[in-house]
Parts: structure tokens; sequence; C-alpha cells
């Protein structure tokens, strides 16, 4: 497993640490993580992505692009998107999930979400 911080040379900074991604990946179950090995908490910044979400996986990689978003926001977005995968919950369209699905999602990762931000 490996995670990687990109170097920012501009505000804002990254609001989600190495030391936050272990601490996610302490507490889920291991089959959550599946094939992906590498993290990487990116310079982009979301609002220049095209993406409908700060955190998506892709193959081996979550990519995290968490520069100016609130931390708890971050690490909400992550651990639905490492619930995605054992869930077999598919976005029908590229990685953009239904609300019924977000929801789900959401329901099924409070607990976790509640232990990393007590």
């Amino acid at each position: 497993m490996k995670i990687v911080t990109e170097k920012i040379n501009s505000e804002p900074n990254h609001s989600i640490s190495k030391k936050d991604v272990k601490a996610i990946i302490e507490i889920i179950p291991d089959d959550w993580i599946g094939i992906a090995h590498i993290f990487s908490i990116s310079s982009q910044l979301f609002e220049n992505s095209n993406w409908d979400r700060p955190v998506i996986q892709n193959n081996t990689t979550f990519k995290i692009l968490s520069r100016g978003i609130d931390r708890n926001e971050i690490i909400k977005e992550l651990l639905i998107e490492l619930a995605i995968r054992p869930t077999k919950t598919y976005p029908p369209k590229g990685h953009s999930l239904t609300k019924s699905q977000r929801k789900k999602l959401e329901e099924l990762i409070m607990p976790y979400y509640n232990k990393l931000t007590e």
C-alpha cells in the first residue's frame, strides 16, 4: 500500500493527510481496498476536474482531490469510494452515483465516518 501526496506551490492546501488516509485504512474492512494499492492525494483542484466527486478510484489508484474542501467531507467521500466495489454499487454513467446509490453508501459508511471524526 502506497500513499502519495503531490506537492503544491500555492493555496489552498490539502485538507487530508497521509495520517488521515492510514487511519481510514485501519478501520475499514479489508475487502474494501480490493485491487487498489495507491492512494494519491492530488495537487489538482477539484473545481478544475471533470469529476462530480472529489475522490475517484481509477483501477489501482484512489485519486483524492482534497485541496480547499473540508477535511470531514473528503473523509466521507473516500469512505464512499472505498465502499463502492465491495457493495457492487456500480454508477450508471462514468463515476456518477445516483441519489439512491449515494444514500445507501452514506448509510453504510456512517459508523466508520463517526469513528474518524469524533
